[in-house]
């Protein structure tokens, strides 16, 4: 009996002893993860960690604490992510991206397959973005005039004029339709490119203009290049002002560049 009693409090001192290290390092090893999670919001100026989420919202499942390396790798993956986002954010390149593109990149890191943030592969990157930059900011006129004001009987673009009308801009309920101000947001943002002013803030766009007015329907909305008139029926009824004319002659031509065909069909109507 005497012999067990020592055997067991020999076990229980050990683990006790055990207990506290294992305490320390988890102690340590919070304390770096917490120092990592806000080093990361820091350099990213995010207001969230995307290591933390990483750790806490579900994705256990992709490590396991037995395979530290892959573990690594894998959070790695996420925290690049959010590393690409941010700096293409700060950078400005984002300004000639049409807005496929900038679909198809946030959904690489919404997804953590952006390619490893490393400075060989940053600089390939902008590199060849910025060598591309004029066909990307095309690609985003052509993008909006697909969705702005297209002929779609014949395939071909049309022309905007001083006035064009956009529709479901409301929805059924009356609520604002987000993919509509997303298009309309696109077109502040070619318009001041070439007016070498800086883009609008996303969050201070058109859909928080007609959202947060005192009323939708009737809501009359100034941007710097247009103003719009919300109808009940959920049209947008748009006139551009005057100097918005020189910088919607920059889109046409682009357009009459890319589709010399449609020349013949360059006349403005509802969109």
């Amino acid at each position: 009996m005497i012999g067990s009693e020592l055997i067991l409090t020999t076990s229980i001192k050990s683990m006790l002893e055990a207990r506290d290290h294992i305490r320390e390092n988890v102690s340590q090893a919070m304390q770096l993860l917490h120092g990592a999670t806000e080093m990361e919001k820091r350099v990213t100026l995010q207001r969230y960690s995307m290591l933390e989420s990483f750790l806490t919202s579900g994705h256990g499942h992709y490590f396991m604490l037995s395979r530290p390396t892959d573990t690594v790798d894998a959070v790695m993956k996420h925290v690049d992510a959010q590393f690409w986002s941010a700096v293409m954010d700060q950078s400005g390149i984002r300004a000639f991206m049409s807005a496929k593109r900038q679909a198809d990149f946030n959904e690489m890191i919404g997804k953590a397959e952006t390619p490893p943030f490393e400075m060989d592969t940053i600089k390939a990157t902008f590199a060849e973005l910025y060598e591309k930059r004029a066909d990307m900011m095309e690609d985003g006129v052509v993008d909006l005039f697909r969705r702005l004001s297209w002929d779609y009987r014949t395939n071909n673009p049309v022309k905007i004029g001083r006035k064009i009308i956009v529709y479901h801009l409301l929805d059924s309920w009356g609520s604002v339709n987000m993919r509509t101000t997303d298009m309309l947001d696109d077109l502040v943002r070619i318009l001041s490119v070439y007016d070498g002013k800086p883009i609008p803030e996303h969050r201070n766009g058109l859909y928080s203009a007609i959202s947060d007015g005192p009323m939708r329907v009737n809501a009359d909305v100034d941007t710097d290049y247009f103003h719009i008139k919300v109808y009940k029926k959920g049209t947008g009824h748009i006139t551009f002002h005057e100097k918005a004319m020189l910088l919607l002659d920059q889109c046409n031509r682009v357009i009459a560049r890319r589709y010399p065909q449609s020349l013949a069909n360059m006349n403005g109507r509802a969109a």
